[in-house]
């Protein structure tokens, strides 16, 4: 029993004597100020400023390559290209802290000053508008003197630039039908809606599809029930006087992706009190499974007209 206790009073010691402090942390330092100079450098392609601010030597590493044996990095002129290319590219271009996030400098007991930053990379392509907006975490290593950038170790979105680099390349992604036997999923239902069958308008529906509609709150669905209760007293004020295909509907059968059916509508209406005729031009959005099966559909009309 006395050694079972001697054990236990000794742990915490134990883990105590297991701390040694290794340096200093500093949320304001004058190498953070010499890091903010070198992205404003280096977001305005100025090439003589970023040279002023790194070392002869310097190098940088994309801290996500997996080679491992013989990453050399790239130097100072790869650095001022990048800058170049970019500044150039991107309008608003911004190296920016995220939100709640700053940069901190750490001074090290036994090794070089280093600052780690906690960035988003941003801006919009000139050409195509493509929309940058990835994190951007570095680790800023500064010389032995602590006045200039020595290494810089950057971490990034790659599938983010991959997406980028994609966008202008012509790339199929599958294949669009004006005639399929799926395409009669949209017609069956918007037939029955004409006559006002709403049990047959809801028979190609998964039992919990859901249905999003323009004019409700953003994100918001409504279930099968929920429609059909809708649809009930749409009829209660409103004559349905025809369902009319405006052009044809597409059938988008994506690579590996399933099925998305797109159709236009115009249905007049008879206000039952009034005796008013009126258009409402609705678009149609259906996700369909692999049987045809809805599981997803989404409407876009003016809701203003049902009132």
């Amino acid at each position: 029993m006395k050694k079972l206790l001697f054990l236990i009073f000794c742990i915490p010691l134990l883990v105590v004597a297991q701390k040694k402090k290794n340096g200093t942390i500093y949320i304001e330092h004058p190498a953070i100020d010499i890091v903010k100079e070198f992205d404003l450098a280096f977001i305005s392609g100025d090439s003589e400023k970023i040279k002023s601010l790194v070392t002869e030597d310097f190098k940088f590493y994309n801290g996500l390559s997996t080679n491992f044996v013989n990453n050399k990095g790239a130097g100072t002129s790869v650095l001022i290209r990048n800058s170049k290319y970019w500044s150039d590219k991107l309008d608003d271009f911004k190296i920016s802290s995220r939100p709640g996030a700053y940069p901190d400098a750490f001074e090290f007991k036994e090794g070089r000053l280093w600052v780690y930053t906690y960035d988003i990379l941003s801006g919009y392509d000139k050409e195509n508008g493509f929309k940058i907006n990835t994190p951007y975490d570095r680790s800023i290593m500064f010389n032995e003197k602590g006045d200039k950038i020595h290494r810089i170790i950057e971490s990034f979105n790659t599938a983010h630039f991959t997406k980028y680099n994609n966008s202008f390349s012509t790339i199929e992604n599958g294949k669009i039908y004006k005639d399929h036997k799926f395409i009669g999923v949209v017609r069956r239902m918007m037939s029955n809606f004409e006559r006002g069958d709403l049990d047959k308008a809801y028979e190609d529906f998964l039992p919990n599809a859901k249905l999003f509609d323009i004019n409700l709150p953003f994100g918001e669905s409504r279930s099968i029930e929920e429609h059909k209760k809708m649809s009930q007293e749409l009829y209660e004020n409103f004559e349905i006087v025809s369902v009319n295909e405006w052009g044809y509907p597409d059938l988008l059968e994506y690579n590996g992706d399933g099925y998305s059916l797109i159709s236009w509508w115009v249905i007049i209406l008879k206000n039952r009190k009034s005796k008013k005729e009126s258009k409402v031009y609705l678009h149609s959005s259906i996700t369909l499974n692999n049987e045809g099966k809805i599981q997803r559909l989404v409407d876009y009309y003016n809701g203003a007209a049902l009132n």
